[in-house]
């Protein structure tokens, strides 16, 4: 109960700091505002997990905040002359009706501070299964100008990870998620109003390139750990607005304009996804955030700037400073340690039993939400009594075999259970390769395709499925690597596919001086670049080692080029000294 307590005041005292210095920033950048309610998340998680491995740090608290416990001296025992085998067994214990369960107020406390952090972290594991579930059933997104505005947007931003654009029609407006292999799932309204792509883009691959996925999911842990704490709700909620904000700002910054953005935001906003079910970002604001969010993007005078990394690794470090110390502190009333002493004092004579083990009180909230789980199971578990036998031996020999027996059954439902379940795999695999026969891989396909490409080795029958579908041939693969894209991937090969870009493309713009990156060759073939004209920049005297600026002449100009520098225009002719302008004779003798 007190290492409860101790736990709760210390959230309180970083929930509400952050808070506290959130408020303080109120005309700072959302992006450092952002920052800053993150590593008070952080802190807060620290608390949680820091004894682990920290120390014990303990410190007696003054008199005035508190009274040492009465410690007793223990009796007297002597474990190996206690006539315990050799006692009459009083006739009142051969009764059978089972001991009512009681629990000690400590153990009452622990499981209901347990049970709604198990259940809220569950329903977080629930989040993320949807999510799988989701990309397992989305399509690639194959629309032409959907992937220039992914290309356009990852190459303003610095991002170099490959971005699988997925559509669904599962969901009421777009979201994104992931780390390593990160995705954008759109929905088919969203895919139909490519008038907004840009925007849609930016926003979401905002998220992507800040890892704010992995920000929610430590949002979500620290509320779970500290969900009776309503400054750390609070905390959350507007760390999740930030995050958005920082995103809006990212769109802005894209020259998106701000009105056009607005009215998107307004337009999405009946098409909110509910976001305890769904562990990703959208677009679409709450209806709690929506004025919060237009009222931002219209206002001009917002600051907008990107958190510097200096700012960051400060605050960084500023909450390590505090909340290591904080979470390994232990304060302890006043006159502890004279109350041990006497105790110890006292007890010098006493002999405790051989079999006495005093057990360590845990101080960590992932022990105490165990402890808090093992006995609120053990709370509604069914009790089975015992019968007392005439002695301890023979109450012994039959506790003994009565937990053979039922290991006994353990074992044997044991093996039931895992007969049952490997035919069950065994039914699942059958239906996938069923699956995969209708799709047109088979064995040969895969090995051949996992062979063409170093990143495709380990290839699941997912993205395997996925090439077939798009229409790519181990001979394609092998094709773009001869090219020099060995570190391909299968999302990527999906979308240079889809729009057309194969190894003698890439191969023959090598040749005209354009080298670059898969995304810059889905882009140019997109806005329908070829390497006849590259080769003509080239041989007209243009720098042609810059995707952008082929993509920027092929879209602003139309392809519309000289063939060669203009020449300079002749210099006036200058007249000799004493011409008359009234001669006839031309000066020059013409």
């Amino acid at each position: 109960m007190d290492v409860l307590l101790a736990i709760a005041l210390k959230s309180l005292v970083i929930a509400g700091a952050t808070l506290a210095l959130l408020a303080l920033m109120k005309r700072r950048s959302a992006s450092e505002r952002s920052s800053v309610a993150h590593v008070g998340l952080i802190a807060l998680v620290l608390l949680a997990f820091a004894p682990l491995a920290l120390p014990n740090w303990t410190v007696e608290a003054p008199a005035l905040l508190g009274h040492a416990p009465t410690v007793q001296a223990p009796l007297k025992i002597d474990a190996v002359h206690a006539p315990m085998a050799s006692a009459p067994v009083p006739a009142a214990t051969t009764a059978t009706a089972p001991a009512p369960l009681t629990l000690p107020p400590a153990a009452i406390a622990t499981a209901l501070y347990a049970v709604p952090a198990v259940v809220l972290l569950i329903i977080t594991l629930l989040a993320l299964a949807r999510l799988v579930a989701l990309r397992a059933r989305a399509d690639v997104l194959v629309d032409g100008h959907w992937l220039s505005a992914l290309a356009r947007a990852q190459r303003r931003m610095g991002f170099k990870h490959g971005t699988a654009l997925l559509t669904s029609d599962e969901l009421a407006s777009p979201i994104s998620w992931g780390l390593v292999r990160p995705v954008i799932l759109l929905n088919d309204r969203a895919v139909a109003a490519s008038a907004e792509a840009e925007a849609i883009i930016a926003h979401e691959l905002a998220h992507v390139a800040r890892l704010d996925w992995a920000k929610l999911l430590l949002a979500r842990i620290a509320t779970a750990l500290f969900w009776f704490n309503p400054l750390v709700w609070v905390l959350a909620r507007e760390a999740h607005q930030l995050r958005e904000e920082t995103a809006d700002d990212a769109v802005l910054a894209a020259n998106i304009a701000d009105t056009d953005y607005a009215q998107l935001l307004v337009g999405v906003a009946r098409h909110e996804c509910s976001g305890l079910l769904l562990g990703a970002h959208g677009v679409a604001p709450s209806k709690s955030s929506l004025a919060r969010r237009v009222a931002r993007v219209l206002d001009a005078g917002s600051a907008r700037a990107p958190a510097a990394r200096p700012f960051a690794l400060g605050v960084l470090t500023g909450a390590l400073v505090v909340a290591t110390p904080l979470a390994a502190l232990t304060l302890t009333p006043g006159g502890t340690k004279a109350a041990k002493q006497s105790a110890k004092s006292g007890a010098a004579t006493a002999a405790l039993p051989l079999y006495y083990s005093p057990e360590p009180v845990a101080d960590d909230l992932p022990h105490i939400i165990a402890d808090g789980v093992s006995t609120a199971v053990a709370a509604v578990a069914p009790a089975e009594p015992v019968n007392a036998g005439p002695s301890v031996e023979a109450a012994n020999r039959r506790v003994i075999a009565q937990a053979r027996r039922e290991a006994a059954i353990d074992a044997r439902q044991g093996a039931r259970e895992r007969q049952i379940g490997g035919r069950e795999r065994h039914h699942d695999d059958i239906e996938r390769l069923v699956e995969l026969k209708a799709a047109g891989v088979t064995p040969e396909y895969a090995a051949a395709i996992r062979a063409a490409a170093p990143r495709l080795s380990n290839a699941g029958f997912d993205d395997i499925a996925g090439l077939k579908n798009m229409g790519v041939t181990p001979e394609y693969v092998r094709s773009m690597v001869a090219a020099g894209l060995r570190d391909i991937t299968a999302d990527e090969l999906n979308e240079a596919r889809a729009v057309g870009v194969s190894g003698d493309y890439v191969a023959a713009l090598a040749r005209a001086g354009l080298r670059g990156s898969v995304d810059d060759y889905v882009q140019l073939r997109a806005v329908g670049v070829s390497p006849a004209f590259v080769e003509r920049l080239r041989r007209a005297g243009y720098r042609t080692s810059d995707p952008d600026k082929i993509v920027e002449l092929q879209v602003l100009d139309g392809g519309a080029f000289h063939s060669r520098p203009p020449p300079p225009p002749k210099p006036p002719k200058v007249p000799p000294p004493g011409w008359n302008p009234d001669d006839d004779e031309d000066p020059d003798g013409g």
